[in-house]
């Protein structure tokens, strides 16, 4: 068999087949009819045995020195090690359908609430910088394209938020706002850690949630929390730490116009809790 027919039959390069050959793992022979290098069966058998060892998780260079054989104890580790990579990745695999689902539920809520208010207790997140805002530019944190290109592979896991103290939600509003990725923890372990610098702890707490019609959907500003901030007041509620405001990447259809809206949450106090 030819080489270039052994690597479809394999699924393998012919490369990979001539680094077998290189190192010794097979030994093809001319043919005399067209000097091509012919495997054998033999040749067939060996390589199937390299590709064995690789996908159960050996190098290229142990999958030939283990040509021949495979102590026991050495494959007894590796199944353990591949056995323990698998149920980490299901793992994940199950934590990320459940927090899709959750996304999909809360997106419901979200329609069916504009312009109400309710509290939910949100799980422990972080925040990291992302860019500050205003209506003649865009200042990114950071100078670097592969930092945003890395985190934005993690969209819609992850959200891009506005931020402000809830203590200057009172103030005039501001022409320049801050903005953050808002990252969930089970997200945040599996982004790496040199991207993660400057995130900052959200800890586990209770918020006031409302959904407001976003007019200035390119330029927003503090002017975005001041609903929020005026029901807190009303209602006589503690307010503590930092309020953020997502603007999801959908609309709904309102007189014939396309309608954007803001998801705004409050850090709250709850008395007895």
């Amino acid at each position: 068999m030819k080489i270039s027919d052994a690597a479809k039959l394999l699924g393998i390069s012919t490369d990979t087949i001539r680094y077998y050959e290189k190192e010794g793992v097979i030994t093809p022979k001319r043919t005399s009819k067209n000097n091509y290098r012919d495997l054998d069966n033999r040749d067939i058998i060996s390589l199937l045995i390299c590709i064995y060892n690789r996908k159960i998780g050996y190098s290229m260079k142990e999958s030939v020195e283990y040509v021949e054989g495979i102590p026991v104890s050495k494959i007894t580790d590796i199944l353990n090690k591949k056995i323990d990579e698998l149920e980490l990745e299901v793992k994940e695999t199950k934590n990320l359908i459940n927090y899709l689902t959750t996304l999909k539920m809360e997106s419901e809520i979200d329609f069916y609430n504009i312009g109400n208010y309710w509290i939910t207790v949100e799980p422990k997140c972080y925040l990291l910088p992302y860019a500050k805002i205003s209506q003649s530019e865009i200042c990114f944190t950071k100078d670097n394209p592969r930092y945003y290109a890395k985190l934005f592979e993690y969209l819609p896991f992850i959200n891009q938020a506005q931020v402000t103290n809830v203590e200057n939600i009172c103030d005039s509003p501001q022409s320049v706002t801050e903005w953050f990725f808002v990252i969930p923890e089970i997200i945040y372990n599996q982004i790496p850690q040199e991207f993660l610098e400057d995130a900052k702890v959200m800890p586990r707490r209770h918020c006031l949630n409302t959904v407001v019609i976003n007019e200035d959907w390119e330029y927003p500003n503090t002017e975005i929390f001041r609903d929020i901030f005026n029901y807190l007041k009303k209602h006589n509620i503690k307010s503590c730490g930092i309020a953020t405001a997502t603007y999801p990447n959908y609309y709904f259809q309102e007189s014939g116009k396309k309608v954007r809206y803001a998801k705004v949450k409050v850090p709250i106090e709850l008395k007895g809790v």
